[in-house]
């Protein structure tokens, strides 16, 4: 989860750095003469004025340090550094601090609260053994990535790069770089092991035996055991910040054991509370409720130590998450859209529930609050019967308190303050949205708008009544017409303003095209109002992914937002499209050459607004990026396919056939079908924007300019290698796993039904093949049956209405077409009213966002399309100058 882009801003996606109020804020009591201090992302680096920066890549110097020690441990590892002449560099403040080491953070920075940079090994040797000494009473996190150095609890080290160098993968990020033993550039690696790149050494390689005993959570090698203590740990379930959870066996007995993990001093609460704490107040809790509510909690068997690492021992509970349950079953998801399944649907999920409140009353009668009651902590067993797991945020009434939450099922602030702090408020409200939950996940939207609920019970209603025992219970706190009362991220308490309202589903129903308009005009309206031409990082708000890619490609940035408007007509703000043009030209030689995240993207959007030399100029820097000579990626999204189809776009308007001649020659470079896979997205993607389906675009798209079938031929085969992995292949709707690695199946436009639809349904345009025909009505029969969580293109909502409405306006189908306008109806469940028009959740929902691949930008692109459809809105399509190669004719004939 982005959470930590959630904090800076209560409107959007920005980088924690960013924050204003950042809480105590770290700095030496005492700084050296001579030395300087820079402030540069969480981070506040200390260097003397008269010192040229030394060697680029070393022996790096991490300390952590006990969230109530920070201070102490900062001013004695400054003094020592100040006094060895040691650059050095800290977390700035407590905020950083906190969000370094919560228990959802990236488990590979936790701990690293100050890094010293000595400028050789013997420098290491001398700070590090003076480091030992000076805190030889402290204690901090293991860093994964590093070794500890002797016996020392707080200093370690790690061979790694002092200097930032990157160079940019396909996928738009940076890969980080360190120069091994014999002087090469690879990759920093920064994992859950201690690693060194190839020819370096470690020079320090005393191991105590309490280092070799430390259990290091996730970094045993697949398929390994691990025994001690008496427990066998056989699989692990997954790994937070906070420590592993794993199952396991006594060893004794062979009896079967769930087993939690906590590591010291990780996964801190905003109250310093660690990961240990939570779990030895889980432990006695669990201990108590065996006797004074047995059969409520998990069964306690064991609490004990390994190293620094402690566990608690539980019977297994077995039975599905409650979120899972509800995508089974619920039949928006895939399921019969018939009253009957409707009808055994609501009465199941009504026992469900029924269980969980009476299993919340049992903890109350015996004096605890649950706290947070959300899908992950609720399973669902056999029969509809209900267990509650994870007991680590249960509190006694009247002992101080400090909330464990889940976004969208802990109140928002402004009810906790209409409450005066009740703490029983949150296990009655996470109940209210565990039962929206079951009728319908829209808890981000709802708080922002709370008129949602009445689009979706209208939507629900057409196939059933709905259940008044889950209704009421799950609009308990938001019910339409309430006001507004934001996403419930802590960090910003007050409640979010909306202004006007949205027409009402009867409305919409009656007059779907008018309001469609209305919606697409007033999204454009916020789109244009949301435009920052003196922000210095980026001109639209983002998501996690603009920031972590660029702020100035199709997909997250300024040039996705520019073609949606461009497709429904929309001028531009005086400035904004120099701006676009600019920043893209200076940067250059540092973006990816793709067509969704880099160069081949912007290049076409520039074109589309008459900046032709420019778009020429960026596509040869993309020709010439090592990612493509090096044929790096095939994929649509970032690699040769999307980067073709750009100079296909370009040999429209110019006329130009050395844009021909280089989409020929990045689909010549191809590599045999059985060679491909290393060059799709990873552990062998699907998909039109990572898989095999974006690739056969291209080539569909490349034969219809050139007349020449082998491309057509190839692409079928890669379509057919596609439809190979349907995920049901019984089921009315086709589905494909994300990846080897990750067998969700999706219905999506980016990786799943809903791109693969919008393929195959213009190989049906050109070609005769009875198994791309027979997929066809099961790709679009996913998406009909779709009901995503999120409202956005790619990923979301919009994304199925646009491949519907494409295939309507590619066929006729009147089904098809009709569909669209249901899907574009059910917007309505995420729009939320502005005073500058209306606005959309971006990826997560936790902010707003204007992005083309799950933001406003993109709602708008599906609009456009469905209103006044025309070619060209993926990027995907170009227009061919007058002078069409007689071989097209040819090809659209069947």
């Amino acid at each position: 989860m982005p959470v930590a882009f959630a904090v800076a801003d209560r409107e959007f996606y920005a980088p924690l750095e960013n924050s204003r109020d950042r809480g105590e804020v770290f700095r030496p009591s005492s700084p050296a003469e001579g030395w300087r201090d820079l402030d540069f992302g969480v981070w506040t680096t200390w260097y003397r004025e008269d010192r040229k920066p030394g060697v680029e890549d070393g022996w790096k110097v991490h300390v952590s340090a006990r969230p109530d020690r920070l201070a102490q441990v900062l001013d004695t590892v400054a003094g020592i550094c100040f006094e060895q002449e040691v650059t050095f560099k800290h977390l700035s403040c407590r905020l950083f601090y906190l969000w370094a080491h919560h228990k959802q953070a990236a488990r590979q920075a936790n701990g690293k609260f100050i890094a010293a940079y000595p400028r050789s090994a013997e420098a290491a040797r001398a700070l590090m053994e003076r480091l030992r000494e000076a805190l030889a009473e402290e204690e901090g996190p293991h860093i994964l990535t590093d070794r500890r150095y002797k016996d020392s609890r707080t200093v370690h080290y790690r061979y790694g790069a002092f200097t930032r160098r990157s160079r940019v993968r396909p996928d738009g990020t940076d890969l980080l770089l360190v120069r091994d033993g014999n002087g090469r550039e690879t990759e920093d690696r920064r994992g859950m092991s201690f690693v060194l790149p190839e020819g370096v050494s470690d020079p320090f390689a005393e191991r105590t035996a309490g280092a070799r005993r430390a259990v290091r959570s996730g970094s045993g090698g697949a398929g390994k055991q691990l025994s001690f203590q008496g427990y066998v740990f056989e699989e692990a379930v997954q790994f937070s910040n906070g420590g592993g959870v794993y199952r396991g066996r006594e060893e004794a007995t062979g009896r079967p054991v769930f087993i939690k993990e906590a590591r010291a001093h990780s996964g801190v609460a905003p109250n310093g509370a660690t990961a240990p704490d939570y779990l030895r107040a889980e432990w006695r809790v669990l201990q108590e409720l065996r006797t004074t509510a047995p059969g409520l909690a998990p069964e306690p068997v064991a609490y004990f130590r390994q190293g620094e690492h402690e566990f608690l021992a539980t019977e297994p509970i077995e039975g599905k998450g409650l979120q899972p349950w509800m995508a089974d079953n619920h039949p928006m998801l895939g399921g019969e859209l018939t009253s009957e399944a409707f009808a055994a649907y609501y009465a199941r999920s009504e026992r469900i529930l029924a269980g969980i409140e009476q299993a919340l009353e049992r903890l109350h009668a015996a004096g605890y609050l649950f706290v947070d009651v959300s899908p992950g902590n609720v399973l669902v067993t056999e029969g509809d019967g209900v267990r509650l797991v994870d007991f680590e945020a249960v509190h006694r009434p009247g002992t101080p308190f400090t909330p464990i939450g889940t976004l969208g099922y802990a109140p928002p602030a402004a009810l906790l303050a209409d409450a005066d702090g009740d703490p029983s408020l949150y296990d009655d409200y996470g109940v209210s949205a565990l039962a929206q939950l079951l009728v319908g996940p829209y808890h981000h939207s709802i708080r922002h708008n709370p008129d949602v609920l009445a689009h979706l019970r209208h939507e629900l209603t057409a196939y059933a009544p709905v259940s008044e025992v889950l209704w009421n219970r799950a609009t308990k706190y938001h019910r339409p017409g309430g006001p507004a009362t934001g996403t419930g991220v802590s960090a910003f308490p007050e409640r979010l303003s909306t202004s006007g309202r949205l027409p009402s589903p009867e409305s919409v129903a009656a007059e779907p095209l008018r309001h469609l308009a209305e919606l697409r005009d007033r999204t454009a309206d916020a789109l244009l109002a949301m435009a920052d031409l003196g922000h210095p990082d980026r001109v639209f708000p983002t998501i996690p992914d603009g920031y972590r890619t660029n702020t100035l490609c199709v997909a997250y940035g300024t040039a996705g937002v520019v073609h949606a408007l461009g497709r429904v007509g929309r001028a531009l703000p005086d400035g904004l499209l120099e701006r676009l043009r600019r920043d893209a030209l200076a940067a250059r030689n540092d973006l990816a050459p793709g067509l969704y995240v880099g160069l081949a993207g912007i290049a076409r959007t520039l074109a589309d607004r008459g900046l032709l030399d420019e778009a020429r100029e960026l596509l040869t820097v993309a020709d010439r990026h090592p990612l493509t000579t090096g044929a790096a990626s095939a994929t649509l999204y970032g690699g040769s396919a999307g980067l073709a189809l750009a100079h296909l776009a370009l040999y429209g308007p110019t006329g130009d056939e050395h844009h021909i001649d280089r989409a020929q020659a990045l689909a010549a470079a191809l590599p045999p079908d059985e060679e491909l896979t290393p060059l799709l997205g990873p552990d062998d993607a699907t998909g039109l924007m990572h898989g095999r389906c974006g690739v056969a675009l291209m080539l569909c798209q490349l034969a219809g300019v050139t007349g020449e079938r082998d491309h057509l031929r190839r692409g079928i085969r890669l379509l057919h290698a596609e439809l190979d992995r349907d995920s049901a292949p019984g089921a009315p709707g086709m589905y494909f796993p994300v990846s080897a690695a990750d067998g969700r199946s999706l219905p999506y436009l980016y990786c799943g039904s809903a791109g693969t639809a919008y393929t195959v349904a213009r190989y049906l345009r050109v070609v005769d093949d009875r198994r791309l025909a027979e997929a066809l009505p099961r790709l679009l029969t996913a998406l009909r049956s779709g009901a995503p969580a999120m409202s956005g293109l790619q990923q979301g909502l919009a994304g199925l209405g646009f491949a519907l409405a494409d295939h309507a306006e590619l066929t006729g189908d009147g089904t098809s077409r009709q569909e669209a306008i249901r899907i574009a109806r059910g917007l309505y469940k995420f729009a939320v009213p502005h005073a500058t028009g209306v606005r959309f959740l971006g990826d997560r929902l936790l902010r707003f966002s204007a992005d083309l691949w799950s933001g406003s930008a993109g709602v708008l692109l599906f609009l456009s399309q469905l209103l006044d459809p025309r070619p060209g809105a993926l990027l995907t399509e170009s227009p061919l100058p007058a002078a069409v190669p007689t071989a097209v004719s040819a090809l659209t004939t069947r």
